[in-house]
């Protein structure tokens, strides 16, 4: 074996440039592929750590509409899970245990506090998860003030060489005037990062008492969870429960509920909107295959190189077995070579894959709970797998390479049929590569061009210069404030609403749906003041939009709430409303100022254009427009003239503080927040930039290594070529060709590939672009551009040889 090893090193180091060529490709794969690895391998342990996590469930609602039309979401009535808890005795422990960012100042003089991420939680928090306390008691709820729990890095962080129990910080909430004081009660370690739970601090509550209503109404919180006792078939007591609830509520259609593992809440959340930590499987299938065609081209390389190269190491076997040796021992010669270049190759890429971790995970937002370099079962995994690729890579070519006939080998001559064979293959295998360069770069394309599209859309509002402040309680205040605004030059409206672009709408009702008689529509509600129609400056079809003139268009919606059945109906039914175009063709409204039918109650008074009020991933839904005479709760949107951008948000600052001297102003561009629901597919778009610039570079290596070889072994024909006139041109095209038919091959290969993958991604988006043809032509030009410049820099140096030089060496 020894022997094996100095034999495989002598052959690396004498031919530099093919060993250089192989040992980059392998090393920028095998790096790309760890890093994928270990992202992948961190998403698929989250919250698996925990010793309850597989009898730990959260509580979905699923709100069904009629035959396969439902909506499901993470928030649930407070009194399901005390209701499970109270009668079903597979249920050991049930509570809620939500993560949010929220902001804290640790003095009540800190002007400004810090925004820290929190798991708000009642106190069963303790029996479902592994808490280690490391200092107080925080398993003891102390009542008269808010109670919160510290990790230790925070404590490390913000109370160094101090004793933080006992102290009190403050929490600086949207809904009260005043901080609202917690007691720091207990120390634990720090919660792992690989955690939908991760936080920086607990705050602990005491479990609600609210039992559930007959008539489907309540508090809806988020992220109820139930511990079930070992052994309990969580199926059948999903199917209990929900045949209870049916039974028990009055309300015709009532919800069911679905207990989902906590091992799928991170990857498996896409409804789960208010969820601060999340993922997506999607992503992880597609990067894991990306990552591992990148793998595959660059052992492509190695084998269409090693290959390439049979005929000058046909002396070399041919001495070989003059001298005795077997075709075993060639092979696992040539195996042992293979292994070495892998072994060389896995040790630079742990070193790249080594200095890229720390940026990835400023990158990714969050540490990597699992690396191949902090687990030493992965490490040992991850080259156990470079050793199993490493002979996959290698046994083709020690196959064929150990085969040659001595006499034949020793003379260099190479039968036509296993010349052509050869060849074939290699041409498969080049076909390959670009076939995965192109799929890619196609997937890159159409990435691109849909978020392009969702950026630029048309969303019916006018979101340019359009300011947001905060969700907030006014406490009165709101509409002096606004006032106030109103009076500074550059400031056009204003107005107080609860909704905000992009951010979906607060109340809905669930209605006949005209056009198909059984099932339900959902109708969104959209409150603010009497001006938010103008502020989003709404572009009016019929009608009229809503002003304060008409007493009808604006009621006081905290006295209609308060109001019993009767004149609840009597007086929403007269309430004028605002509609989209697409609500007025839904619910077949005619006319105007009339109640609308089947149950949106309502009248509306002026129908506009179209807007999404959601993101683009999301269809039109049925969107009433009404206006609240004095909201108390929500953020205020403000309409800037165009040149007053810096002085207005200065303004503003400086007012927020007049009104509302503890509280914290949060302002947001409202082009800033639409473009930001689209972050996860502009991740997608940088990470497919990346991988198609990986996965064309290494191809394009791999037609140097090729291209280096042929000029080598047609340096004479070259020479004679120049000599009867040849130009550097056309030797250029002669050595192109064959090249250029192999990629329109692959482009033929990867269209309908790429279509189809890119058809289905597409499917997630309701509005979305076609995937045209020039597209594809784009790509196959691109890699035909790649592959002529690469083969015009080693032909054309080869056609610009002097031919004397040439002609001469043989």
């Amino acid at each position: 074996m020894a022997n094996h090893f100095k034999t495989a090193l002598r052959a690396i180091t004498h031919n530099k440039i093919y060993s250089s060529i192989n040992i980059l490709g392998l090393t920028i794969g095998l790096a790309a592929c760890m890093i994928v690895a270990t992202v992948v391998v961190d998403d698929l342990s989250y919250d698996r750590q925990w010793t309850n996590s597989a009898r730990l469930y959260r509580v979905i609602t699923v709100d069904r509409k009629g035959e396969g039309l439902y909506n499901r979401t993470a928030f649930t009535f407070l009194g399901v899970s005390r209701q499970l808890l109270a009668d079903y005795p597979e249920v050991k422990a049930a509570g809620s245990m939500s993560s949010l960012r929220q902001r804290f100042r640790l003095t009540d003089t800190d002007p400004n506090g810090l925004e820290i991420t929190t798991l708000d939680a009642d106190t069963a928090v303790w029996q479902m998860l592994d808490l280690r306390q490391v200092g107080g008691n925080g398993r003891k709820y102390i009542g008269g003030m808010g109670n919160i729990v510290l990790t230790e890095s925070f404590c490390r962080q913000h109370y160094p060489h101090q004793e933080p129990i006992g102290k009190t910080i403050y929490q600086i909430s949207a809904y009260s005037d005043k901080p609202e004081p917690y007691l720091i009660t207990g120390i634990i370690r720090d919660l792992p990062s690989n955690s939908v739970f991760r936080a920086e601090a607990i705050v602990i509550k005491k479990p609600s008492n609210e039992p559930l209503d007959k008539q489907m109404s309540g508090t809806f919180a988020p992220d109820n969870y139930i511990l079930v006792n070992p052994g309990t078939d969580v199926g059948l007591l999903q199917t209990k429960f929900n045949r209870w609830y049916k039974d028990f509520v009055t309300v015709k259609g009532p919800f069911q509920y679905e207990f989902q593992p906590l091992k799928d809440v991170y990857l498996h959340s896409d409804f789960a909107n208010t969820q601060q930590v999340k993922g997506d499987s999607r992503t992880i299938y597609i990067f894991s295959g990306i990552a591992l065609l990148v793998l595959l081209i660059a052992c492509v390389n190695y084998v269409n190189l090693t290959t390439a190269r049979a005929l000058q190491r046909m002396p070399e076997t041919g001495v070989r077995k003059v001298l005795g040796a077997a075709r075993g021992q060639l092979i696992r010669q040539f195996l042992t070579e293979s292994l070495l270049f892998f072994v060389i190759s896995a040790v630079l890429s742990t070193l790249i894959y080594a200095l890229t971790l720390t940026p990835i995970q400023h990158y990714l937002g969050h540490p990597l709970a699992l690396t191949f370099i902090s687990r030493y079962s992965l490490f040992a995994l991850a080259y156990l797998t470079i050793f199993l690729i490493s002979l996959l890579s290698g046994i083709y070519p020690a196959w064929v390479l150990s085969g040659f006939k001595p006499a034949a080998a020793l003379k260099a001559q190479l039968s036509f049929s296993r010349f052509g064979s050869q060849q074939l293959i290699r041409k498969g295998l080049v076909t390959l590569q670009f076939t995965i360069s192109i799929i890619v770069l196609v997937a890159l394309i159409v990435v691109r061009q849909q978020v392009s599209f969702m950026k630029g859309k048309d969303l019916g509002f006018n979101r340019n210069n359009l300011l947001q402040i905060g969700f907030t309680h006014w406490n009165k205040h709101g509409e002096a404030f606004k006032n106030e605004l109103l009076r500074r030059p550059g400031i056009v409206s204003a107005s107080i609403t609860p909704w905000y672009p992009s951010g979906g709408v607060f109340m809905f009702s669930n209605i006949d749906d005209p056009g198909h008689p059984g099932n339900k529509l959902e109708v969104g509600y959209l409150i603010g003041d009497i001006d938010l129609t103008r502020t989003l400056g709404l572009n009016i079809e019929k009608g009229r939009l809503l002003d304060k003139s008409f007493a009808a268009d604006q009621v006081d919606e905290d006295s209609v709430m308060r109001m019993d059945s009767a004149t609840y109906v009597n007086t929403v039914t007269h309430e004028s409303s605002v509609v989209t175009d697409y609500t007025a063709r839904v619910l077949g409204i005619q006319s105007l100022n009339t109640p609308i039918k089947g149950g949106a109650l309502t009248s509306p008074v002026g129908i506009v254009k179209d807007f999404y009020r959601e993101s683009l991933r999301t269809p039109l839904t049925p969107t009433i427009i009404i206006a609240d005479r004095s909201p108390q709760y929500g953020g205020m949107l403000v309409r800037v003239a165009p040149g007053y951008e810096q002085q207005v948000t200065g303004y503003i600052a400086k007012q927020w503080r007049t009104f509302f001297p503890d509280k914290l102003l949060e302002l947001k561009w409202v082009t800033d927040m639409v473009n930001d629901q689209y972050k996860k597919e502009a991740t997608l778009q940088q990470l497919f930039t990346f991988f198609s610039s990986l996965s064309m570079f290494l191809a394009a290596l791999g037609i140097l290594g090729l291209i280096i070889y042929a000029t080598e072994q047609r340096r004479k024909e070259i020479g004679i070529r120049k000599v009867l006139g040849a130009t550097v041109a056309s030797i250029i095209q002669l050595f192109s060709i064959d090249f250029l038919q192999l990629i329109l091959l692959a482009l033929a290969i990867a269209t309908p590939v790429a279509w189809w993958l890119m058809s289905h991604w597409l499917t997630d988006f309701a509005y979305r672009i076609s995937i045209s043809l020039w597209i594809f032509a784009a790509s196959g030009l691109i890699t035909i551009a790649i592959a002529v410049i690469t083969i015009s820099l080693q032909a054309g140096k080869a056609a610009l040889e002097n031919p004397v030089r040439s002609l001469r060496t043989d």
